[in-house]
């Protein structure tokens, strides 16, 4: 053993320099599922182990009827813990230089935090930095909100109708949201001055969140809650749920992250097969004199097998090192806005997982090509080098299913949701039948043109018909590798220009210029007026707001319903969420939130109306498996309200947010609208006097412009998209290596047998047009296929899941995946055409 690991490295440090492609197709594969594996852990962990802090407590009670709970609730829960109680409420922030920002007012009592600590600068008591001092309020604001709009301790900030002090910023919070950001930065106040600022109106969204710390059992408390209040709608969740919740979330998108990484490893894996095979062709003479000198093959096979192993181990640490390096300073960049904090022990399991991927991958694709290479006999070898490759012996053929069935094994247990791993088998397995398919299709109408009797063509295209179907062509390795990273391609193609279509034409165009919430209706006047006041031209259109809880559909309650559903399957999880949370229902008039129908029709005025029609949102449908023609009731103010759908519509996309779950006729519900909502139309130069005007007349109006929103959603789709670039550069530069390894691989036989045709009096200029029309029919089929199959997989995921047109959009999948299959191909032939230089008498002499 000793002796063949010291010729193996002797050879590998005379002659090894060639197998580059094959330790950079490991390195890129690896680097990405190693990065993604321990990103999914470092962050995934951290978040989990910090749920109680993430949450408030052990158990959260949420109230979703904007009322306080009632005293005796109260002292229940008391008695069984600590209890904190938090109010929060989304109004707007006037800074100094006059901008209005929305933010997430949170007041909270002296038990704050219950787990966790509320780290402020400067370092005082909150309660003293909220306190009232010189007739004004104290607030303390969250330190990336400072930082976005340059405020600082000491400046005055509006709030409502009341100026108030940044007496501390909030460096860390231990329950702060992860939507914070989105949905609007914390600030810390105290409840009388919410009151004050005249915010506590009929119909404002306030969210009273009770946390508790307990020594019971979660699941026991919650349960004796349930009990002791029952049909009382109020929400209770555990830190255990919160961490379900989590997990599912990152898990779903860590898998996402491990299949594009796995999917990398399989392409580079191509690039491994394609670089042995090229690297054992040009030792195939030394194979021939060992075996002819009395070496086994047992023995030469063991030192190639282990020459792969050092390379590929190499590669593999190399590429874990590097995807580990890349999650910690991911992990560091979310740290810095969540507060978790991560630990190296999430590190070394993604890490070993990664190499082994990566040695696995290797073996599996060496095999073949060292089981094929050593199954020629030595007498052929010596009569022709660039011999073609036979068949893969069995036992090769076994021990490459071993390492298939190993990779597959790992990428099961690897990825976090088990659906995903076996959509991505299945999808390789598809698209490798697919390419086999099509490869058939192509030598079999290449060799019937070729032979056809009436297909007269110049002997250039003769050729190139006749490499397309030959036994040794690289025609498998090419449509393989190509077509793999073409498709990835076109996918994240079809996803970025939908994305950046729909942000920069289509929302401008149809968006308001300000979104209007928390209108009470002694408000709408006055509203009415001071847009018109600061902006005479504008359009404004204000409808009511009910929200309403669901009480039954098709006669059968929430509770039945409930029953009824799979536990623990998805199809709970979605029903629970969509029965027990408050819908949003509005008048059909103004349509402000731009939804279109998707299924059944809008009544007409003059229609029946003893039972109310509605147009229920298609997400909802579905969670609820409703249809046109069923009845759904809902709790509305105090009273049952029975409903008959008569369509099913979707929201375009982000329009002004409000995502109305119903709509409905105008005046069904009488005087029960207790909020008013709306948009208003104009230039953005305008929106910001008329924030001004209606926070004068109206300070607990929540204004929106919705150029912060589209600067939010181009920030947010610039991070997408970046991060879509990225894999597809990776991927296209696997694609890249692995095409290169495939043409080395086949350039000696290529070459050889073009110096043949020009020995025989053909003109290497037809040989060179040839090759390059061979090329240009490669690119066009990989092309085609990547767009079929890529197009398959983005436009679902557009229409469907994200609701985004795009099926208008192949033609840019087919332009992209067209350039980048030519020009790639294009350079190809070119390096053969490069080889074709050399003088025919040499490389039938072997020499070339």
């Amino acid at each position: 053993m000793r002796f063949l690991l010291s010729l193996a490295w002797r050879d590998l440090r005379a002659s090894g320099r060639s197998l580059w492609i094959f330790c950079a197709c490991l390195v890129l594969g690896v680097t990405l599922v190693s990065a993604s594996g321990s990103m999914y852990r470092l962050v995934g962990d951290a978040l989990l182990s910090d749920t109680r802090q993430l949450l408030g407590g052990d158990l959260q009670v949420r109230v979703n009827n904007q009322q306080a709970l009632p005293d005796e609730a109260v002292e229940w829960m008391s008695a069984r813990g600590k209890v904190s109680e938090l109010i929060e409420l989304r109004t707007m922030l006037g800074t100094p230089k006059e901008d209005f920002v929305l933010v997430e007012l949170q007041s909270v009592d002296d038990l704050y935090p219950l787990y966790g600590e509320l780290e402020l600068a400067p370092e005082k008591p909150l309660s003293e930095l909220i306190s009232k001092q010189n007739e004004r309020w104290g607030v303390a604001i969250d330190n990336s909100l400072a930082e976005r709009y340059e405020l600082k301790v000491g400046d005055t900030v509006s709030i409502g109708s009341l100026q108030m002090d940044v007496r501390a910023l909030i460096i860390k919070q231990p329950d702060r949201n992860l939507t914070a950001d989105w949905r609007g930065s914390p600030v810390l106040i105290s409840p009388q001055a919410i009151s004050d600022a005249q915010l506590l109106r009929p119909g404002s969204r306030v969210g009273y969140d009770y946390r508790v710390a307990t020594e019971l059992p979660t699941a026991t408390w919650k349960d004796q809650f349930y009990e002791q209040f029952p049909d009382r709608g109020w929400e209770v969740r555990t830190f255990e749920d919160r961490s379900e919740r989590i997990s599912q979330r990152i898990g779903q998108i860590a898998s996402g992250l491990l299949i594009i990484g796995f999917s990398t490893l399989f392409i580079g894996g191509l690039g491994v097969f394609s670089s042995i095979q090229s690297y054992l062709q040009s030792k195939l003479k030394t194979i021939a004199t060992l075996r002819s000198l009395g070496l086994r093959n047992g023995r030469i096979a063991a030192v190639y097998l282990l020459q792969v192993g050092i390379m590929g181990g190499g590669a593999s640490l190399l590429g874990g090192l590097l995807g580990m390096t890349l999650a910690l300073l991911g992990s560091a960049a979310v740290a810095a806005e969540l507060p978790i904090s991560t630990t190296f022990a999430a590190l070394p399991a993604p890490f070993f997982s990664a190499v082994v991927f990566g040695l696995l991958t290797a073996f599996c694709f060496a095999l073949p090509a060292i089981g094929t290479a050593l199954s020629v006999s030595p007498a052929s070898l010596f009569r022709d080098g660039g011999n073609s490759a036979l068949s893969v012996p069995r036992n090769w053929a076994i021990a490459t299913a071993a390492c298939a069935v190993g990779i597959i094994t790992l990428v099961l247990i690897s990825v976090p949701s088990l659906l995903f791993g076996i959509g991505f088998i299945l999808v390789v397995a598809l698209m490798l039948g697919l390419l086999e398919v099509t490869l058939r299709l192509i030598r079999r109408g290449a060799q019937r043109l070729e032979n056809s009797k009436d297909f007269r063509t110049g002997i250039a295209f003769r050729l190139a018909l006749a490499n397309l179907h030959r036994p040794a062509a690289p025609l498998r390795s090419s449509l393989l590798s190509l077509g793999s990273a073409l498709t990835l391609l076109v996918i994240c193609t079809l996803v970025v220009v939908s994305l950046q279509r729909t942000i920069q034409a289509t929302i401008p165009e149809e968006s308001p210029a300000l979104v209007l919430y928390d209108i009470s209706p002694g408000q709408v006047d006055d509203v009415k007026n001071a847009i018109q006041t600061s902006a005479p031209q504008a359009k404004a259109e204000l409808v009511p707001l009910v929200q309403g809880r669901i009480v039954s559909v098709n006669g059968e309650t929430v509770a039945s319903l409930l029953e009824n559903a799979v536990a623990g399957s998805d199809r709970e999880d979605d029903l629970r969420d969509t029965l027990n949370d408050d819908h949003k229902l509005s008048y059909r008039g103004g349509n402000v939130d731009g939804i279109e129908l998707i299924e059944g029709s809008w009544w007409s005025d003059d229609q029946d109306q003893t039972i109310p029609s509605m147009s229920l949102e298609d997400r909802e449908a579905r969670r609820i498996g409703i249809n046109v023609g069923d009845r759904i009731s809902y709790a509305v103010a105090g009273q049952n309200m029975t409903f008959n759908i008569a369509a099913i519509h979707r929201q375009k996309g982000v329009q002004t947010r409000f995502w109305f779950e119903g709509i409905v006729s105008d005046g069904v519900f009488g005087d029960a609208p207790q909020r008013y909502v709306g948009a208003a139309w104009m230039d953005d130069d305008q929106a910001l006097q008329v924030q001004k005007s209606i926070g004068d007349v109206a300070p607990n109006v929540v204004t929106v412009r919705t150029a912060r929103i589209l600067a939010s959603a181009r920030e947010l789709l610039g991070q997408a998209t970046s991060g879509l670039l990225v894999v597809a550069v990776i991927s296209f530069l696997a694609s890249l290596l692995v095409l290169f390894s495939v043409i080395a691989a086949s350039r000696v036989r290529q070459v050889y047998e073009a110096s043949v045709l020009n020995a025989l009096g053909v003109r290497l200029s037809e040989i060179r047009k040839s090759l390059y029309l061979e090329f240009f029919l490669i690119a066009v089929v990989t092309a085609l296929f990547a767009v079929l199959l890529g197009s398959a997989i983005a436009i679902p995921l557009l229409e469907w899941r994200m609701k985004l047109p795009s099926t208008d959009l192949v033609w840019v999948g087919f332009v992209t995946a067209l350039v980048v299959s030519v020009s790639t191909l294009v350079v190809g032939a070119q390096y053969l055409h490069r080889r074709m230089s050399v003088k025919p008498a040499l490389l039938l002499r072997g020499l070339g």
